[in-house]
């Protein structure tokens, strides 16, 4: 009866946690544009970006700019491949977490080219 209890009692707290890992896996999502300098990968935002407006990103400026909404560095700790993604390009990603950093570092764990 005892081990029975205490099997119910692991059966509803793992399923607790896999519905919180699952619904938030997917829930947090931003459009942005992708840049690539010397290795790192920032995550682009805002209205009116142009093409011209990413090639003349620079990663050491753009923090006294105003010309982005929001630039941030993607940390690819999942190594998800970015083969088909190169600088310039729209993408959608989905995060676990965003660190409040300047420039903020987003966790990804999934991103895909629009």
């Amino acid at each position: 009866m005892v081990l029975l209890l205490l099997l119910l009692v692991i059966l509803y707290f793992l399923g607790n946690v896999s519905q919180l890992l699952s619904s938030k896996e997917y829930s947090e999502n931003e459009i942005g544009y992708i840049v690539i300098q010397k290795g790192t990968v920032y995550f682009i935002q805002g209205k009116d970006v142009q093409q011209s407006d990413l090639e003349g990103f620079s990663s050491k400026n753009f923090m006294y700019s105003n010309q982005f909404e929001s630039v941030s560095i993607l940390n690819n700790e999942l190594k998800l491949s970015m083969k088909d993604i190169k600088s310039g390009d729209k993408v959608r990603i989905w995060y676990s977490e965003k660190l409040e950093s300047n420039p903020a570092k987003i966790k990804v764990i999934r991103i895909e080219k629009l």
